[in-house]
């Protein structure tokens, strides 16, 4: 086998979190961040990427010395009724989630078809084709498949988005800037604080999802602490997509959007208005870059609910068992409903959003309790220097589950 192959095996587990944490909802955050603030914010997403990269580590580095995933641990040394809670919490989450990222991604090809076919194709009829071919696919793949599918899915994305965001690249001193930290003042003709969408930019890169299926990655790859090496160059590879796909987002929505004066309330908003800046070229690689974005998204999320399952039952992870099919089925199934008895895709992505902000913390309290019991990870406990970092990040991400309970609640009250 050749170095190449060898590395590019290597960084797949990496490369499958981005389907997590870079889909349709970090399209929507990066975008609206873009549009409205201009590049004021792409230090957000810069520090967003470091945490992600610490935490990625830090939930590797406890199961690859325990030998047991987070959820495990959760169970057996601090309670199995915190292990069920976040469980159900999360299970809660992606069954609105799932809703939101089909729902738009059926909406944009539908407004794509209607501009560039001879006939218009329905929401409905789209959405059911979507959660038909992941079914199909969960049906018959396995993780292996996973990994390749969602590592050229990722491919397309980043190009689709890394292209569209060259056709009107800013200066380098514009691009410096944004990378000064500052809280811009509420965009001219929005109604979106600059705080409120940090909190949506942060809670789609900082995701709960991806470092509890990471510690499940860790676990069945076998990776111990002489992997350690390893390990981090796959979380860098993770985090550094991450951070290069979201800036191009941000990046094309300021060059696009902002410098018109525009705002953004949804995805589908992009597709007309890119197209008399960059022509019917740029029209459908943006088209294909969030295709790509919600189904790198959609096929792991589909998965999360059953693999909780299995990890809390201490189980091989199998998706083909007849309950894990059922559960897929499920969720495809009430998506699909969710989309015909006329939801709105953009709000229920948002309350899931929110609602993941508020798991996080919980999560990570949990996780820092568990690397600092020397009892557990022996030499390689927590030091002063992890300490320091896990209460800046456990205060921040306190205040953004603060401003996701806001948000949550504001919107409830409205329906």
């Amino acid at each position: 086998m050749s170095k190449f192959k060898k590395l590019l095996i290597s960084v797949l587990p990496g490369i499958f979190l981005i389907g997590y944490n870079v889909g349709t909802g970090s399209v929507t955050s990066m975008s609206k961040a873009g549009a409205n603030f201009g590049l004021d914010l792409l230090w957000t997403v810069l520090v967003s990427c470091l945490m992600t990269y610490y935490l990625i580590v830090l939930f590797s580095r406890y199961t690859m010395v325990t030998k047991e995933t987070v959820i495990q641990g959760i169970k057996t040394h601090i309670h199995p009724a915190l292990a069920i809670i976040l469980i159900v919490a999360l299970s809660t989450i992606i069954v609105s989630a799932l809703t939101g990222l089909l729902g738009i991604m059926a909406d944009v090809m539908s407004e794509w078809s209607e501009a560039a076919l001879p006939w218009h194709i329905s929401s409905l009829a789209w959405a059911i084709f979507f959660g038909v071919l992941i079914y199909a696919l969960i049906w018959v793949g396995n993780y292996d498949l996973f990994e390749k599918i969602l590592a050229v899915l990722v491919a397309i994305m980043a190009l689709a988005f890394i292209t569209t965001m060259f056709i009107n690249f800013p200066s380098l001193s514009e691009l410096g800037k944004g990378y000064i930290p500052k809280f811009p003042e509420t965009a001219e003709g929005s109604d979106n604080s600059p705080f409120i969408i940090i909190a949506g930019m942060v809670g789609t890169t900082v995701s709960v999802f991806a470092f509890i299926i990471r510690s499940q990655i860790i676990k069945d790859t076998g990776w111990d602490m002489s992997d350690n090496k390893v390990q981090k160059r796959d979380a860098f590879v993770s985090a550094a997509l991450m951070f290069i796909i979201s800036s191009a987002i941000l990046i094309t929505a300021s060059s696009t959007l902002n410098v018109k004066g525009l705002s953004l309330n949804n995805v589908a908003e992009m597709i007309p208005l890119m197209e008399p800046i960059a022509g019917k070229a740029a029209l459908g690689v943006f088209v294909i870059g969030i295709l790509a974005a919600g189904l790198s998204s959609h096929l792991p999320n589909t998965l999360v609910i059953p693999w909780l399952i299995i990890d809390y039952k201490e189980q091989e992870r199998n998706t083909k068992t007849i309950s894990s099919r059922l559960i897929v089925l499920f969720l495809t199934l009430s998506s699909i409903l969710g989309i015909g008895l006329g939801f709105r895709p953009v709000f229920i992505l948002m309350l899931s959003q929110a609602s993941i902000a508020i798991v996080l913390p919980l999560t990570i309290g949990s996780v820092f309790y568990l690397t600092c019991k020397k009892s557990l990870m022996d030499q390689y406990v927590n030091k002063i220097h992890d300490i320091i970092i896990l209460i800046l990040i456990m205060g921040f991400t306190l205040y953004v589950s603060s401003l996701g309970i806001e948000g949550l609640i504001s919107d409830l009250s409205k329906l």
